[in-house]
């Protein structure tokens, strides 16, 4: 095929929309964010009559939409670059006014109040490495710093003149801050041990928070605190993580979706007791949801490995219906995902998805690793679903992998990759090739490994140490040395990339010894590097390294870099000539 044809058949893969992130704006209306334009842009639907509309039409994404009382806020950022900037609009179709002043800065939202005429953010306006919480109130712009110098603290929620902050104590510990305007901080979570605190809310019918936390338990539920009383109570723990949850304006309910190993189950819990009710949903990726304001229905993103996500309408019998889909009309042949398991080095079970090319085979095929490293593999389309699927329609087959290290699996696994521990996520790797080569449907010799960040350290760390595996790989934007990755990587992000990887001021020694970097002379199999400019996590001279590292060696490498991208490429032709390179250069040699 020609380099045309294989932009032709990625084109049909990336330009399938997707519809995410709603949030009601009346009880007749409801924002989302759409793909259409080929950016993340924002739309409405009138549910009386499914006509949509858009709100925004710019050329760079929309990273995150809120909305309370009619009001629309919204965040962009420029090339990928990560650094937000807020707009807020009173209603579809006027003219959005920009609410934050410094382009190198970022500004990232946490929820308006329920009034819309405040928004809580953190920001790094002022120091780099430091972020402050501020509330801005709305439609003036007046801004408050709330808590200055909080360090890596996170916005979560605003009730009248309280905050609810997230305070970072390392990687996967933390601690939930009740901010007042006044700038009293009061620690809500005080704990021994570790505890991540995912989200939290204010009840907005008594003195009390909802907060999702996986404090002295393995897996994340969703609590309640009594501020009044002192006292915490179970609301929901499926002995799985819960990933997301929202409660129902009058206080009735709470939507919460589970972890089932890789796709989201939600469900309607009354909160005056009774049992849960399913919501009906296929296996896939939620990304959150949002009550109508009488509390009748809920509204919520979902997409598979199949399809791009829909926005989905359920009622409190737990019936539900798509009222938003931008998918095309022809969409291209996917395949579904099979969960599968198998045993690594150390008897330790390992996760992930299969998924087959149509026909007996034998298929060559191709492993995929997920950033993080504290991330896990999801049923989503727009998780590098496209990609995976447009691989396997050449006759490849796809191998997922949630290896040691990846959330969704506990505590206990999700620390079993940590700092000396690095490699033993590589040697699950390589018994993913074993399962693999054992299997006649696959042809053995004929392996690729792929990985996006964190997952592409992974691809550059199993070529080097585990040669004799593969046929090509692939990296888009990860780390060829942990020790120079730490050292240019933005200051607000050193300390708690630290915490994971190992300290750099005393375990430089041990950063460089469990990196692909000092063992680049081991790899024998062709490699294709991506990176974009504007990357603010992994620096591009990550790449650089690893390049010309090969170079120097005279191994065959491909180096392409998009200069408007980020850690993340969101723009459409972009997207459609990476996955075309990809396909060529898999197709090329891993062919039968």
């Amino acid at each position: 095929m020609s380099h045309d044809a294989y932009k032709e058949l990625a084109a049909r893969y990336v330009s399938r929309v997707a519809c995410s992130q709603p949030v009601f704006l009346d009880s007749d209306r409801m924002a989302f964010l759409d793909t259409t334009t080929g950016t993340a842009q924002a739309s409405y639907v009138t549910l009386s009559t499914g006509a949509i509309a858009p709100i925004t039409q710019y050329n760079e994404r929309l990273i995150s939409l809120l909305a309370a009382s009619g009001r629309i806020l919204f965040g962009m950022d420029l090339s990928g670059n990560e650094r937000q900037q807020l707009y807020a609009l009173d209603v579809p179709g006027a003219e959005p006014k920009r609410l934050t002043p410094d382009d190198g800065a970022f500004y990232e939202p946490g929820r308006l109040n329920a009034a819309g005429d405040a928004v809580v953010y953190r920001t790094n306006d002022r120091d780099e490495g430091s972020f402050d919480i501020v509330v801005q109130r709305l439609p003036g712009g007046d801004t408050e710093t709330w808590l200055e110098d909080g360090g890596q603290v996170t916005a979560l929620d605003l009730d009248g003149d309280h905050a609810l902050v997230m305070a970072r104590i390392n990687n996967m510990n933390s601690d939930l801050l009740l901010v007042d305007r006044g700038g009293q901080v009061t620690n809500l979570t005080p704990h021994s041990g570790e505890q991540w605190v995912y989200d939290a809310s204010f009840d907005r019918h008594a003195n009390g928070v909802y907060l999702l936390s996986n404090l002295d338990r393995e897996f994340v539920a969703l609590l309640y605190l009594d501020l009044d009383a002192g006292t915490k109570r179970k609301v929901f723990d499926a002995r799985l993580d819960v990933d997301r949850y929202a409660i129902s304006p009058d206080g009735a309910w709470a939507a919460v979706a589970t972890n089932e190993g890789g796709w989201h189950v939600p469900w309607l819990v009354p909160l005056a007791g009774g049992d849960p009710i399913r919501i009906e949903a296929p296996a896939g990726t939620l990304d959150r949801f949002s009550w109508s304001p009488d509390s009748s229905a809920v509204a919520f993103g979902m997409g598979t490995i199949e399809r791009p996500a829909a926005i989905y309408l359920a009622d409190l019998t737990g019936a539900s219906r798509i009222v938003a889909d931008g998918d095309v009309s022809d969409p291209p042949p996917t395949v579904p995902a099979e969960p599968i398991t198998f045993t690594s080095f150390d008897g330790r079970t390992i996760h992930g998805f299969f998924l087959k090319p149509a026909g007996d085979g034998p298929f060559p095929a191709l492993i995929e690793i997920h950033g993080g490293p504290e991330g896990q593999r999801q049923l989503d389309y727009y998780l590098c679903g496209d990609l995976m699927q447009s691989v396997i329609s050449q006759g490849i087959a796809v191998l997922t992998l949630n290896v040691r290290g990846s959330t969704g699996y506990g505590k206990e696994y999700c620390h079993l990759d940590d700092k000396e521990k690095r490699l033993d996520s590589v040697a699950d790797v390589a018994h993913a090739a074993a399962w693999l080569k054992a299997r006649p449907d696959i042809i053995g010799d004929k392996l690729s490994v792929f990985g996006i960040s964190y997952g592409g350290f992974m691809t550059l760390s199993s070529l080097t140490r585990y040669p004799e595996l593969w046929a090509a790989g692939v990296e888009m934007v990860g780390m060829a040395n942990l020790a120079t990755f730490l050292e240019r990587t933005g200051p607000w992000r050193r300390a708690h990339r630290e915490s994971e990887y190992g300290e750099l001021a005393t375990q430089r020694e041990m950063l460089e010894s469990v990196s692909p970097l000092p063992l680049v002379e081991q790899i024998s199999a062709p490699l294709m590097v991506f990176h974009g400019r504007e990357d603010a996590r992994v620096p591009l001279y990550e790449s650089e390294l690893i390049v010309n590292a090969v170079k120097e060696r005279g191994y065959e490498v491909e180096f392409i870099v998009y200069d408007d991208e980020g850690h993340v490429f969101n723009k459409r032709p972009n997207l459609i000539d990476a996955f075309a390179r990809i396909n060529a250069f898999l197709t090329k040699h891993l062919g039968r």
